[in-house]
Order: structure tokens, then C-alpha cells, then sequence
């Protein structure tokens, strides 16, 4: 008896010591106080390992002061490393996220994360960009491990107040154009997985966003299994998307809006020292689309378009402004685009050289990430990118571009 009870006590304690190893997010400040499992398979606590009644799960908390556009310090407690893996990064504006809040990746870390070389915990560097506008946040931290015996889902949230936010004269990352969050190993969530079996791999997300790094000294890469792998109800656009104002204090439960824009006929004439977009409507009764011009947010100094994004149609103005200029309907492919092929409809599938890089097909859109064309995702209700490839979905229109080479004359 003596030696059976020993050998329990010893086996709980192995088995205490483990659990107690696994990794939980220190700075910023997790809310709940969240223990060191990986979320239920089921999906029960997405997100952010919520327990208990979500409205008082989420009023607790410390709040960590950010300022946009400086660096801030991602940390973890615990040893079991589980070899490093694939984390994201994301931000969203809902005060308690649900199942179907939608979120903006700010990072994504393929391989290496949390640890760099798999022996123990790493430090990371992320830095809330400076378009963000200011305001209460929640901030995710989700991880994929490399060596778990089972796909799992690791997450841990935090409240971020962000200050100095809204400066888009400084930007290497937009807003607009951070991708949403990747969802996967959550039965109740999607159908999504991050890999097949119990092989050890560093995902690729299939929408990683510009801002990717790969830290880790021993990846192996693998790609996720299964299409729409975000929370109920997203696509790959992120909430923050277009959205140029401040934080909203609304629920997740719809999909991200478009991008505000305005009739006036001042809009279609902005000058050269601050730069805009426009982008093409769809009339609730299908008929030909007009163009609208988006109002400028920026007064820094434009920067020269570059020939690799065209112009999209630009809407017609009132009957007593100029008629907008009228560009080609297609864009040829820029250099880099990838070794990929196309359909007859214009959409690219294999691998890619240009990371990044945009190719809109009509209502919809993919991109080059990770070394490989995603598929197709919808545009927001309502709207069209420009047809072809480019740098951003967000391009300067025509009539910005001869401003600016007028202004470069003076």
C-alpha cells in the first residue's frame, strides 16, 4: 500500500508540474487570470478563454497603456514550449469579444513563437500601428504549437488602451489593410485545422497580413487545413478595415463595413499633398456602377503611384462637375506576380514571388502570402477592388495622380 500511494503522489505531481508548464501570455496583462490549457476543442471558450458569465469576465482586468506607433513587449510565463509554433497577433474594438467578433491582425509570427529555438520562453517585439485610431481595445494573442500531440488553439486577451493613435503619416502598416484573425482546431467556431495529425509543423496562415515574421531557428513549414478559417461569420478582412474612424463599441456579430465615402463634388478633386482612394460602387439595382471619390485623411505629401496598381472607375460627379476620368477596365500583370495560374476569370492559384501583393477579380480578391495565392474572398457588401494586380486594394485615383506631377512642375 505504502508503495502504491508513493507512486500516486509521485505521478501527480509529474503530471501537476507539467500542466503548470505550458504557456500563458505575462505582458500584456491577460484578463481572467486564465490558466495554462489550450482552449476546449468544442469551442465553449472563444474567445480569449472567456469563463463564466462574459460581461463580468470581461469588466475585470488591468489595463495596459499603449502608444501607437512605439514598440510595446510581448512576454510569457510557463517552460512547455511544446518546440515554438505559429502565433498571430490581433486587435479587435469590441469591449467583449464573442464567437463572431471579428479581429485585425497587427503580427503574424510563422515558426519560432513562442520560443525561438525551442528550448524555453522567448520575448517578442509588436508595435500597434500608428493608423490605429485611439481608444479601448482588446488585444488577442493566439498561439498554434509545433509539437502538441493533438491540433490545439492557444489564446490569451488582454485590454490595450492605445494613445496618440489616427497618424497615417507614418505608416507601414494600415488599418486597412490588416487581415483577420486565423481560427482553427474549434469545432463550434469552423471546420478549419492546423494540420493533419500529430506531425510537427509551424503553420502558415493562409492571410498572414504585411506584417509577418519568422524568428524561429528549426521551421517546418505546412500550410492549414480548410477554407473561411476565421471566427462565425468572417472573411479574411479585419474589422478595422476601412474603418478610418474611431474605436466602435458594438458587438462583433457583423461583418466589418466599407470604407466611408462621400458625393460631393469636392471629393473628386483632391489636391496633391494629400492622398486618397477611390473605389467602386454597386448600386442596390445592379446597373452600371458610378464612382465615388473617398474624402482625404492625410495631409502629408502623396507619394508618386506606381505603375503596378491602375486606377479604378471613378464615379460620375454631379451634372455640374467634370466627368471623371475613365480608365482601362483591365491590368496587366506586374512583375513578380508569381509563377501561379490563372483562370478565365482572372483568379491566380499556386506559388507566388511578390509577398503581399493584391490581384482583384471583380467582387473579390486574394493575395500572395506566405508564398502561395490564397483563395478567393469576398469584398464588403456593396463594393469592387480595382481589376488586376497591385500593392494595396486602396490606389490613388487618376485625377490625384496628375495633381501630384502637376505640383512636381512647379
Amino acid at each position: 500500500m505504502g508503495r502504491f500511494t508513493s507512486y500516486a503522489a509521485t505521478l501527480a505531481a509529474t503530471l501537476a508540474a507539467t500542466a503548470s508548464g505550458h504557456m500563458i501570455m505575462k505582458s500584456p496583462a491577460p484578463i481572467g487570470n486564465p490558466d495554462n490549457s489550450p482552449l476546449s476543442a468544442d469551442g465553449s471558450n472563444f474567445p480569449c478563454k472567456v469563463t463564466g458569465d462574459p460581461a463580468t469576465f470581461y469588466a475585470k482586468g488591468e489595463v495596459t497603456k499603449v502608444q501607437a506607433g512605439a514598440k510595446q513587449s510581448l512576454t510569457f510565463t510557463g517552460s512547455a514550449v511544446h518546440g515554438g509554433g505559429s502565433c498571430q497577433l490581433a486587435i479587435t474594438t469590441d469591449k467583449a469579444p464573442s464567437a463572431s467578433t471579428q479581429w485585425s491582425v497587427i503580427q503574424s509570427i510563422e515558426g519560432g513563437c513562442p520560443s525561438k529555438d525551442g528550448s524555453g520562453p522567448s520575448e517578442y517585439d509588436f508595435t500597434i500601428p500608428d493608423s490605429v485610431p485611439s481608444g479601448d481595445y482588446v488585444f488577442a494573442w493566439t498561439w498554434i504549437s509545433k509539437m502538441s500531440g493533438a491540433p490545439e488553439y492557444y489564446m490569451n486577451c488582454a485590454k490595450l488602451q492605445v494613445e496618440g493613435g489616427g497618424n497615417k503619416r507614418s505608416v507601414d502598416t494600415r488599418a486597412e489593410e490588416m487581415p483577420n484573425l486565423f481560427v482553427a482546431n474549434l469545432a463550434s467556431v469552423n471546420t478549419c485545422k492546423s494540420r493533419d495529425g500529430g506531425s510537427s509543423v509551424d503553420v502558415l496562415f493562409p492571410v498572414p497580413g504585411p506584417n509577418v515574421v519568422k524568428p524561429g531557428s528549426s521551421n517546418t513549414f505546412s500550410k492549414a487545413i480548410g477554407d473561411q478559417c476565421f471566427p462565425k461569420g468572417g472573411s479574411a478582412k479585419g474589422v478595422l478595415a476601412g474603418a478610418g474612424g474611431s474605436p466602435s463599441t458594438g458587438g462583433g456579430d457583423s461583418a466589418p463595413s466599407a470604407p466611408a465615402v462621400t458625393s460631393s463634388a469636392a471629393a473628386s478633386k483632391p489636391t496633391a499633398s494629400a492622398p486618397g482612394g477611390v473605389f467602386v460602387t454597386v448600386p442596390n439595382g445592379g446597373a452600371a456602377p458610378t464612382s465615388v471619390a473617398s474624402k482625404p485623411t492625410s495631409t502629408a505629401a502623396a507619394s508618386k503611384p506606381t505603375s503596378t496598381a491602375a486606377a479604378p472607375v471613378a464615379p460620375s460627379a454631379p451634372a455640374s462637375a467634370p466627368a471623371a476620368p475613365k480608365p482601362s477596365a483591365t491590368v496587366p500583370a506586374t512583375p513578380g506576380a508569381g509563377a501561379g495560374s490563372g483562370s478565365s476569370k482572372g483568379a491566380m492559384s499556386g506559388p507566388c514571388t511578390s509577398e503581399g501583393q493584391f490581384n482583384c477579380v471583380g467582387e473579390q480578391f486574394q493575395q500572395c502570402a506566405s508564398g502561395a495565392w490564397t483563395s478567393l474572398q469576398a469584398m464588403a457588401a456593396g463594393t469592387k477592388c480595382a481589376q488586376g494586380f497591385s500593392a494595396s486594394l486602396w490606389v490613388p485615383s487618376r485625377r490625384l495622380r496628375r495633381g501630384i506631377r502637376a505640383e512636381e512642375t512647379l
